[in-house]
């Protein structure tokens, strides 16, 4: 069973563990920088990195205020190394929702396709590097375009089957994924054929895409099957690993964030089976198992980071460790909640979560190591979410009976507390830090406590404005250059928004500030409706348009859940209010469109009049793949 599969996996973890700290005592300096790339040395669980993540340069920081420079293949680097792939084209978003398969492609790869026009505007439009380009080209004369191309590029088997994941991609974005997941073989089948392909680890890296295509479109029983193959897979590994280890062997293992990928994949797939057929009918031995699966995921990369942190050469992949982990902690907080209802257990998991989030800075601190500035906006994210997640939980708005009783004031307080938090870190992804732009962070309301400590806090705020200023004003001539970003990042986030202003919505309308809640509430609506390649509602009609305009995400459920509960919330507050029944009636009615006909039936619950939890808009099927943008 899976169960059985879990317990040997944290046996293997703790014996790896053991013995790879030994190993790693008596190292020598040269030695221990190969120990993230070894199996028989490496300094934690099965292997700590994959391929991508496993040099960590001993180079001096940065002075940028956000680094985003890459690893280096030597401590002086020269200065006419090849690019990355991710210095061709900007970063993708890291969300619950990215799917990104074109970061598999290399370098020169990429270098050769944008050599066509066809392929160009595909990518173009995948990393909306012309502002979102679909209102010139349609993504249909985009798809006419590749096929043109591919049949071009016949003769070049590895340029032609890398088209097949520009189309996957495309297709994921306006959520065909059945097109996708085509491409996705066909890439497959081609790539397979090529000579001098690393298949070992191309392979894992097709099977997350796969299993997170199948989740995202709803199909969980053909995801769980992916992850628990990949968990088979994964396990005969960790064995051979073992036994390499033992005979002082070399071989590739099986990285930490692969393996609690994979864990965490099997027991979200469960939940999420769990939940779309019915909570009550999740006996405790499914429930436990559940449970069993994203906590040994958590607690792997808990225990990795710690030992990461022993050694400053490690101080990077401890970021990424630690960035999984937060990620893992958010998903065991919803599993509690959903499954068992234990709300206190929750909120303390997701209480770890901001914990691990605020430690990460501090340690980057102490390492004088920057954290690039697409991962600083990762965790940001992360952090966004754990709030909302707080705060909606002491609303009593996980699920779909939620309480219609006055709030107790102190509960109130937290969750708008909680609430306020998560739209001032979206506020900030979307137009950046408030200190920055010449703003205050809003908090008055400590003003009382003396004119002293605002000065000192104004004080503070200046010579850190001043020391900004010096940066940027620096030479930058020595400066790596600065990795671009996707658009598609603050379109994502100014989406996700809409659940931070509707939750503080909902708790101006618990506190009898009606009107003030309506015009947050309506600002939600916008930002939940504001995707580019979204589908559009026709609020008099119910009618669902799809366009390449602006609209409800089609390619992420977790933005669609939220746009449909900014709707049912919005709906409690006009029910509340004299003479809007009829505009709670058109709400509703929204929010059952949008529950079955723009979220993938999988999302929906089997049990009739029957919404699923919220909650899992903030689920994320984490990949290695995540962690290998630089």
């Amino acid at each position: 069973t899976v169960q059985s599969r879990v317990v040997r996996l944290r046996g293997h973890h703790r014996l790896l563990a053991s013995a790879s700290v030994t190993a790693d005592g008596g190292a020598s300096s040269a030695s221990s920088h190969h120990l993230l790339t070894t199996t028989s040395t490496s300094i934690s669980n099965i292997k700590l990195t994959s391929p991508s993540l496993s040099h960590h340069p001993t180079t001096q920081p940065s002075r940028s205020f956000w680094s985003s420079s890459s690893s280096q293949e030597d401590d002086e680097p020269s200065k006419n190394t090849v690019k990355s792939p991710t210095s061709l084209l900007p970063v993708p978003p890291l969300t619950p929702s990215n799917i990104s398969a074109t970061s598999l492609l290399s370098n020169s790869t990429i270098t050769s396709l944008q050599s066509l026009p066809e392929i160009k505007s595909a990518l173009d439009i995948l990393y909306s590097t012309n502002n979102h380009p679909t209102t010139n080209t349609s993504i249909e004369q985009v798809h006419s375009n590749l096929q043109r191309a591919r049949d071009i590029l016949q003769s070049i088997p590895e340029l032609h089957s890398s088209t097949y994941l520009i189309s996957m991609d495309l297709y994921t974005l306006s959520g065909q994924y059945d097109l996708a997941l085509e491409n996705l073989a066909r890439y497959n089948h081609h790539s397979l054929q090529q000579k001098g392909k690393n298949k070992r680890t191309l392979l894992p890296h097709l099977q997350f895409l796969k299993a997170k295509l199948y989740l995202l479109s709803g199909q969980f029983t053909l995801a769980l099957s992916e992850y628990e193959d990949l968990l088979d897979t994964m396990e005969q590994r960790v064995q051979r690993q073992l036994k390499n280890q033992q005979r002082s062997e070399v071989q590739r293992g099986v990285s930490v964030i692969e393996g609690a990928a994979t864990l965490s994949g099997v027991g979200l797939t469960k939940l999420l089976l769990v939940l779309h057929q019915d909570s009550t009918t999740a006996t405790a031995a499914s429930a436990n198992e559940i449970i069993e699966a994203i906590e040994t995921s958590t607690e792997m990369l808990l225990e990795s980071r710690r030992d990461a942190l022993r050694s400053p050469k490690h101080a990077e992949l401890a970021i990424d460790l630690g960035i999984a982990a937060s990620i893992s902690l958010t998903n065991l907080g919803i599993a509690h909640c959903t499954l068992l209802g234990n709300k206190v257990k929750s909120i303390e998991l997701w209480k770890q979560g901001l914990d691990m989030l605020d430690t990460i800075l501090g340690d980057a601190m102490n390492t004088a190591m920057i954290i690039p500035r697409h991962k600083f906006i990762w965790m940001e994210s992360i952090r966004a979410r754990l709030h909302c997640d707080i705060a909606c939980l002491l609303l009593g708005l996980e699920n779909d009976d939620a309480t219609k009783k006055q709030l107790e004031e102190d509960t109130l307080k937290h969750a708008s507390e909680a609430a306020k938090k998560g739209l001032d870190i979206y506020d900030e992804l979307i137009n950046g830090a408030k200190i920055l732009r010449g703003e205050s962070d809003g908090s008055d309301d400590n003003a009382q406590d003396g004119n002293e400590d605002d000065d000192n806090k104004k004080e503070w705020e200046r010579i850190l404005q001043e020391e900004v200023k010096k940066k940027q004003a620096e030479d930058d001539e020595d400066k790596p250059p600065e990795v671009a970003l996707s658009p598609l990042w603050i379109d994502y986030h100014r989406c996700e928004s809409a659940r931070a202003l509707g939750l503080v919505a909902h708790c101006y309308a618990q506190a009898g500030a009606a009107v003030t809640s309506e015009g947050l509430f309506q600002s939600a609506l916008d930002a939940s409706s504001s995707y580019p390649f979204g589908q559009s509602l026709r609020s008099n009609s119910n009618v669902v348009v799809v366009d390449d305009g602006k609209g409800i995400a089609q390619s992420s459920p977790n933005l669609g859940l939220i746009a449909r509960d900014v709707r049912l919330w919005y709906a409690m507050l006009c029910n509340n209010w004299e003479k809007r029944k009829g505009d709670a009636d058109r709400l509703l009615a929204d929010a059952q469109t949008i529950d079955t006909e723009m979220i993938f039936q999988g999302y929906s619950s089997e049990e009739e009049k029957k919404r699923v939890s919220g909650m899992i808009s903030s689920l994320w099927l984490f990949s290695p793949l995540d962690f290998e943008r630089k």
